[in-house]
C-alpha cells in the first residue's frame, strides 16, 4: 500500500519542495516505511528515497513540479532518462522499458501496462502525467491550490492538509495530465467498477471520501450494522483509534450503550497491519496506544477494531485490558474475515497466516483471550457502503480481474 502525490505549478517561481513533503505526511497512514521525491527544475528532474516516513525525511530538492511516495516498497520514484514515476499498486512491467514506453507514448503505454495500480509520472517536457486504475480499486483526486498549483493525490487528504481544493476523483480507467497551461483527460480503460473494501473500513482517512461518500459516515453505518448483527449487553463500548472510532460510535448509539475512549496516544501512528517486521506488530500496541484504566476497570467491555489478520496484535490488547482489570472483553470486528491474500498491493499475509482462515470463532477467541468474537458480515459491509460495487476477494468474495 502507498500514497503518492503530484504537484505542478503554473508559474515557475514556485518551489513545490513543501508542498509535496506535507501532501505526503497527509497520506503517510497508507504506508510510511519508505518515502521518495522527484522534483522538475531548469531543464531536469532530481530524485531521491529515503528509508524512512515523509514526516522524517529532509526533502531538500527545489522545484516548480514534483511527486512524491510514502509506502512500503522501496525504490519509488523510479527514474529512467527524462522521466521518473510513483506507483500505488502491482505494476507487471519491466521498469525501464516501462518508462521509455511512458515518456513516448502515455496513453499506449498504460493500456498496455500489466497489472492493477495507480500511477503519478513527471517528465522533462515538464507535464505530470496521472492514470487511476481500471478498476477504481484505489481512489485518486484531481486538485488545486488557487489558480497557481494542480495536485494529484492519492486521497483528498493530501490535497487538502496544503491547503488545496479537491475537485474530483478521477474515474477507473482515465489518464489525466497536469501541464503549465492546461489539464486534458481521457478514458483509457472501461471495466468493471470494484473498489477495495480495506478503503472504506481500513485504509482511507476517516476525514476523506471515496465514491462520492464520506469515510466517516460509512464507519458509523458498519458500526450500526454491529449492533444489528452482534447485540451484546455491556457496560460500555470501545474504539481501537484511530479507524475503529466511528464504528464504536455507531453501535452505542444504535443500541444505547456508553461509550468510552478507552486509549490514549503514545508518539506518532503506528499502522499495525502494515508494520515492516515482527516486533513492531507484538509491541505496536503499547508504542502507538496505552489502555486507560478507569474506562475498563471491573467493566462489561465491548471493544471494536477495523480488522485482524493474525491475531497478535489483539492478543496483546486483550492482555493488557486484562491487566487493566477488564471483567469482560467481547471483540467485534468491523470488516468480514480476512481469509485471502490481496493479488494487488494491499498486505494482506498468505492464508496460512490468516488466523480467520485457519480456526473457529471460539478458538479464536480462547487464542487472544477474548471472552467473544465476532465478524461483520459481507451484506452488512454492502449495506454500510451503499452499493455492491466493490472488491472483497480477500475476505472470501471474487477477484475482479
Amino acid at each position: 500500500m502507498a500514497g503518492i502525490s503530484g504537484i505542478l505549478a503554473f508559474d515557475k517561481v514556485w518551489n513545490v519542495n513543501k508542498f509535496l513533503k506535507y501532501s505526503l505526511i497527509g497520506l503517510q497512514h497508507r504506508g510510511y516505511n519508505f518515502t521518495g521525491v522527484a522534483v522538475y527544475n531548469e531543464g531536469k528532474i532530481e530524485s531521491k528515497t529515503y528509508n524512512e516516513s515523509p514526516e522524517d525525511a529532509e526533502v531538500s530538492y527545489d522545484g516548480w513540479a514534483g511527486i512524491g511516495y510514502s509506502g512500503s516498497r522501496k525504490g519509488y520514484p523510479v527514474k529512467v532518462g527524462g522521466i521518473a514515476y510513483v506507483v500505488d499498486g502491482v505494476l507487471k512491467e519491466n521498469p525501464e522499458e516501462f518508462a521509455k514506453d511512458l515518456l513516448k507514448d502515455p496513453e499506449r503505454a498504460l493500456e498496455n501496462a500489466k497489472g492493477v495500480f495507480n500511477l503519478i509520472a513527471l517528465t522533462e517536457n515538464e507535464k505530470i502525467i496521472a492514470y487511476r486504475d481500471k478498476f477504481g480499486l484505489r481512489p485518486l483526486f484531481l486538485g488545486g491550490f488557487g489558480f497557481d498549483l494542480g495536485i494529484v493525490s492519492s486521497e483528498s487528504s493530501g490535497i487538502n492538509v496544503i491547503g488545496g481544493d479537491t475537485k474530483r476523483e478521477i474515474n477507473p480507467g482515465e489518464m489525466v495530465v497536469l501541464e503549465r497551461f492546461n489539464v486534458e483527460s481521457k478514458q483509457l480503460r472501461v471495466e468493471r467498477k470494484a473498489t477495495c473494501s480495506i478503503e472504506y473500513i481500513y485504509q482511507s482517512r476517516i476525514d476523506g471520501i471515496l465514491e462520492k461518500s464520506q469515510i466517516y459516515d460509512v464507519r458509523i453505518r458498519i458500526g450500526e450494522e454491529l449492533a444489528k448483527e452482534w447485540p451484546i449487553s455491556a457496560d460500555t463500548v470501545v474504539g481501537v483509534p484511530d479507524t475503529a472510532l466511528p464504528f464504536a460510535i455507531g453501535y452505542s448509539r444504535k443500541l444505547g450503550l456508553r461509550v468510552d475512549l478507552g486509549f490514549t496516544r503514545t508518539g506518532s501512528p503506528i499502522r499495525t497491519m502494515i508494520a515492516g517486521d515482527n516486533f513492531l506488530k507484538v509491541v505496536g500496541v503499547q508504542l502507538k496506544l496505552n489502555p486507560i484504566r478507569s474506562a475498563f476497570f471491573g467493566k462489561r467491555i465491548v471493544l471494536i477494531d477495523d480488522s485482524m489478520v493474525t491475531g497478535t496484535t489483539l492478543k496483546n490488547t486483550v492482555f493488557n485490558l486484562r491487566k487493566m482489570g477488564a471483567k469482560e472483553i467481547h471483540i467485534l470486528i468491523g470488516s468480514p474475515k480476512l481469509v485471502r491474500p490481496c493479488p494487488y498491493g494491499v498486505e494482506v499475509p498468505s492464508e496460512s497466516d490468516l488466523i480467520a482462515a485457519n480456526l473457529k470463532d471460539e478458538d479464536i477467541a480462547k487464542v487472544i483471550g477474548a471472552d467473544s468474537i465476532h465478524w461483520l458480515s459481507i451484506d452488512g459491509l454492502f449495506r454500510s457502503i451503499g452499493n455492491k460495487d466493490l472488491c472483497y476477494g480477500c475476505m472470501g468474495g471474487i477477484y475482479p480481474g
